[in-house]
C-alpha cells in the first residue's frame, strides 16, 4: 500500500513540472550599433528586435527620435533617427534601448562629422574665397576660429553673391589694401566678423569706391567690426571706409574702432568722402544702422585744397533718401587744411544726408581747419560744414530727429570766399553747429546739443575775401542754417563766436554778415517758405566778438536772423524760452536778442539769459526779445534777463538804429502791436542812450499812416524792474516806459502799459 501511494506522488510531481513553461531571459538584439552622419543632416533608421517591452533615448538635442518604443516582438521594430546639420566640429551622440523590465540595453553611437564649410586654417580662408571668384561656394561658409593671415595673398573676388557667417571670430594679422570683396550682390551677405588689431590696413588711392570688408554692398553687412588702424596711402575722389565704400543696401551693427590717419599732398580729382564705417549710403532703400565709431579720424593737408572733402564718423554721405539710423559716434573727427576753395566740411555722423537721420549720438570732437600753422587761423574757406551730426540735410518735407551731441564742434578760419551750392542749396556759406549746419526743406526735432560750438576766423579783413550779402555765416547750438521747422529741441552747450579783423578793429569789414544763435543761426538763406522754431530752449552762454562793421549781424538767445523781413512766408518764434547769457564784444554793427536778433513773428517767448553789449558800434540794436524788429507782432512774451550796454547807442527816430529796450531794442517804420508782453528785468546803459524800459528806438515816430500798438486795451505791456539803478514804481513807471526825451509826434502810435503783474 505504502508503495502504490509514493509511486502516486512521484507521478503527480513529475505532471506539476512539465506544465510549468520554462522564461528566456530579456534580449535587444540591432542589426548595427553605430553610423556615420554627414555634417549637412540626413534622416536614417535603426532595427531593433526585442522579446521585451522597450523605449528609446538620445543624450544629445541634435539627434530628434521617432517611434520611441514598442511591444515585444521578434520581428523587426525601426526607430527614425534625424540628425540636424552640423555648424561646427565633429561631434558625437549615443541613442539608448532599453527594455521595459528584464534589465537588457543596447546602445547606438551616431558620429557626425565636421561642416565641410566651417573654416579653421588660413588655407581654407583662401579656398573659401576661390570659390566665391569663381561663384562655386555656398550659403554655408563659415568661420569655426580665429584666422591668422600672415603672410598669406588673399585672392581677390569680384563679387559676393553668397552669405558669409565669422560667427564672432577674427581674421588677424591681414596686411591689406584690397577689400575682402570688390562687391557684394543683392543677395550676398557678411555677418559677424572681426577685423583684429593685429591688422595693417592701408587705403589705396585712385580706387572710387572702397572699403575692408566690400568696396560697394547691395546686400547686407551685419555685426562687422573692424579693430585695425588705418592709415591713408593717398587720398583721391570717391567713397571710401573702413568696412565698406558704396552702400546701397543694408549697414546693420558695425562698428570701426581703427584710427584714420592721412599727413600729406591734396587730392586734385573730385571729391572725397570717407566715414569711419562707409563712404556713403545711397538709395531709398538703403540705411545705415546702429553703426558707431570710435577710431579718430584725422586728414591732414600740406597744401590747398582745390577739391571738396566730407569726413564723418559714421558715413561720409547718405544720398537720394538713404536712411541714417540709431548710429553713433565717440571718435574726433579732424580735418587741416592750409586753405581750400570749394567746400569742406566734417561731422560726427555723416557729412552730407538726403535721407532720415534718427537717433543718432555723438561725443566725439569735431573740427575743421584752415590756417598755415596751428592756431594761426589765416586760411581761406567756401561753403565749409561743421556739426556734431550732419553738416548738410536736404530732403523734402523729411525730418532729423531725435539726435544728441555733446562733442565740441570747432571750425577756424581766416576768412570766406563767400558761398556756393551745395546739394539743393544755393547759398551755402560756413555753417557751424551742434547737430545740423545747413537743413534744406526738412524739419528738426526734439535733438539736444551740450557741446560747446565755435567759429573762428581772424582776418576777416583779408583782401581775398569776397563780400555778398546773402553769403550769412551762420553758428546755431541746434542748426546754424534752416529752411524748415525747429521743433521741441534744447541746447546747453556754449555757443562761441569770434569774427575779427587781423588788428582786431573797425576797418575793412564789410565783407561780413553774420546770423549766430542758441538754437539757430537763421532762415535767412532758404526762399523764405516759413520756417518757425516752436518749443525750443537755449540754456548756453552765447558769447560773441565781431568786428564787421559796414553790414547787419544779427544774434539771438534763440535765433540770430529768421528770416528776411519782408519775406513771403512766415518765420516764427513760438514758445521758446532763453537762459543763456548773450554778450557781444568787438567793432560790430549788430542786432542783438534774448530770443531773437533779427525781426520775426514772437509769440508766448521768455528770456531769462543776461543781454550785453560789451563792445560795438553806436548803430546797434539791443532787446531783452528781439534786437530790430520790423513787420511783425509780438505776443505774450517775457523778458526777465538784464540789459546792459557800455556802449551809448544814441539812435534817433529817423534811423530805427542804435537803441536799446528792454523788450525790443529797435523798430522799423511798418504796422506792429506789441500784447500781453511783459517785462521784469534791471537796464543799465549810459547816459543819454536812446533806451527805455519796452522798445528802443521807434522808427515809426514820424509823420506815417502805419499802425504801432504798444500794449492793446485787452492786452496791454506790464514792466517791472529798474532803469540804471532806478526802481520802477507805479509812479514813475511812465518816465522809463519810453526813452528819455521821447516826444511822440505821430497819432498813430499807442501806449497800453501798466506797472507790475
Amino acid at each position: 500500500m505504502k508503495k502504490a501511494l509514493t509511486i502516486i506522488t512521484i507521478l503527480c510531481a513529475g505532471v506539476f513540472f512539465s506544465c510549468t513553461k520554462e522564461v528566456a531571459p530579456a534580449s535587444i538584439v540591432l542589426d548595427e550599433t553605430s553610423h556615420e552622419a554627414d555634417f549637412a543632416g540626413e534622416e536614417f533608421t535603426i532595427a531593433v528586435r526585442s522579446n521585451r517591452d522597450w523605449k528609446a533615448t538620445a543624450d544629445v538635442d541634435w539627434l530628434t527620435l521617432r517611434h520611441t518604443e514598442e511591444a515585444a516582438l521578434d520581428a523587426r521594430t525601426y526607430i527614425l533617427v534625424t540628425v540636424t546639420p552640423n555648424s561646427d566640429q565633429s561631434r558625437e551622440g549615443t541613442i539608448t534601448i532599453a527594455a521595459v523590465d528584464g534589465g537588457a540595453t543596447a546602445t547606438y553611437k551616431v558620429v557626425q562629422g565636421e561642416n565641410a564649410h566651417v573654416i579653421r586654417t588660413a588655407d581654407k580662408f583662401v579656398s573659401f574665397l576661390e570659390e566665391v571668384a569663381k561663384s562655386e561656394g555656398s550659403n554655408d561658409f563659415r568661420l569655426g576660429a580665429d584666422i591668422d593671415l600672415s603672410g598669406v595673398k588673399l585672392p581677390e573676388v569680384e563679387s559676393m553673391i553668397y552669405t558669409f557667417d565669422g560667427q564672432g571670430h577674427s581674421i588677424k594679422n591681414w596686411t591689406g589694401s584690397a577689400p575682402l570683396f570688390k562687391s557684394i550682390a543683392a543677395s550676398g551677405a557678411v555677418r559677424n566678423l572681426v577685423i583684429d588689431a593685429s591688422c595693417k590696413l592701408t587705403m589705396p588711392g585712385g580706387i572710387e569706391k572702397f572699403g575692408f570688408v566690400a568696396g560697394e554692398n547691395a546686400g547686407t553687412i551685419e555685426n562687422v567690426t573692424n579693430n585695425a588702424a588705418v592709415t591713408v596711402a593717398a587720398v583721391s575722389k570717391g567713397w571710401k571706409g573702413a568696412v565698406c565704400g558704396e552702400n546701397t543696401g543694408t549697414l546693420s551693427n558695425c562698428t570701426n574702432t581703427g584710427s584714420f590717419s592721412y599727413n600729406g599732398a591734396a587730392h586734385v580729382d573730385g571729391s572725397l568722402y570717407l566715414g569711419g564705417v562707409a563712404g556713403r549710403s545711397t538709395g531709398e532703400g538703403s540705411k545705415a544702422e546702429n553703426c558707431s565709431n570710435s577710431g579718430s579720424i584725422t586728414l591732414s593737408f600740406n597744401e590747398a585744397l582745390s577739391q571738396s572733402i566730407y569726413a564723418a564718423g559714421v558715413t561720409g554721405a547718405a544720398n537720394s533718401g538713404a536712411k541714417t539710423l540709431s548710429c553713433s559716434n565717440t571718435g574726433a573727427v579732424t580735418v587741416r587744411v592750409p586753405s581750400i576753395s570749394t567746400n569742406g566740411q566734417s561731422a560726427g555722423i555723416v557729412c552730407y544726408s538726403g535721407g532720415e537721420i534718427t537717433d543718432c549720438t555723438n561725443s566725439g570732437n569735431i573740427s575743421f581747419f584752415s590756417e598755415s600753422a596751428e592756431g594761426k587761423a589765416d586760411g581761406s574757406v567756401k561753403g565749409v560744414g561743421v556739426a556734431g551730426i550732419a553738416c548738410y540735410s536736404g530732403w523734402t518735407d523729411g525730418k532729423t530727429s531725435g539726435c544728441k551731441n555733446s562733442g565740441a564742434v570747432t571750425l577756424r578760419a581766416g576768412y570766406t570766399l563767400a558761398q556756393q551750392t551745395v546739394g539743393s542749396a544755393t547759398k551755402y556759406s560756413s555753417n557751424v553747429a551742434g547737430i545740423v549746419g545747413h537743413a534744406y526743406k526738412c524739419s528738426i526735432e526734439n535733438c539736444e546739443n551740450s557741446g560747446t560750438v565755435r567759429s573762428e576766423f581772424r582776418n576777416i579783413d583779408n583782401a581775398e575775401s569776397v563780400y555778398n550779402t546773402t553769403a550769412r555765416q551762420s553758428v546755431g547750438g541746434i542748426v546754424s542754417s534752416t529752411w524748415g521747422n525747429v521743433v521741441g529741441c534744447t541746447n546747453t552747450g556754449a555757443v562761441d563766436v569770434i569774427w575779427v579783423t587781423a588788428a582786431h578793429n573797425a576797418t575793412l569789414a564789410k565783407n561780413w554778415v553774420g546770423q549766430v544763435g542758441g538754437i539757430s543761426g537763421g532762415d535767412y538763406h532758404s526762399d523764405q517758405q516759413s520756417s518757425s522754431i516752436i518749443d525750443c530752449t537755449n540754456e548756453g552762454a552765447v558769447t560773441i566778438v565781431c568786428d564787421s562793421s559796414q553790414s547787419n549781424n544779427a544774434f539771438g538767445g534763440i535765433v540770430g536772423w529768421p528770416g528776411k523781413e519782408n519775406a513771403s512766408g512766415l518765420n516764427e518764434v513760438n514758445g521758446c524760452i532763453n537762459r543763456g547769457a548773450l554778450t557781444l564784444d568787438g567793432y560790430s554793427k549788430s542786432r542783438i536778442g534774448g530770443i531773437s536778433g533779427g525781426a520775426t513773428k514772437a509769440t508766448g517767448c521768455k528770456n531769462y539769459g543776461k543781454v550785453y553789449l560789451k563792445s560795438g558800434l553806436t548803430n546797434c540794436s539791443v532787446g531783452g526779445i528781439i534786437g530790430f524788429q520790423n513787420f511783425f507782432n509780438v505776443s505774450t512774451c517775457e523778458n526777465y534777463g538784464d540789459i546792459a550796454s557800455d556802449v551809448k547807442l544814441a539812435g534817433t527816430e529817423t534811423s530805427a538804429a542804435g537803441g536799446v529796450g528792454a523788450l525790443v531794442g529797435a523798430l522799423g517804420n511798418t504796422a506792429q502791436t506789441y500784447s500781453g508782453c511783459k517785462v521784469d528785468c534791471s537796464m543799465t546803459v549810459p547816459d543819454g542812450s536812446a533806451a527805455s524800459m519796452i522798445l528802443g528806438v521807434i522808427g515809426q515816430n514820424k509823420a506815417v499812416t502805419t499802425k504801432l500798438e504798444v500794449g492793446t486795451a485787452a492786452d496791454p505791456i506790464k514792466i517791472k524792474g529798474s532803469f540804471n539803478g532806478a526802481a520802477l514804481n507805479a509812479s514813475n513807471y511812465e518816465t522809463y516806459m519810453r526813452r528819455p526825451g521821447f516826444a511822440l509826434v505821430n497819432n498813430n502810435i499807442t501806449f497800453n502799459v501798466q506797472y507790475g503783474d
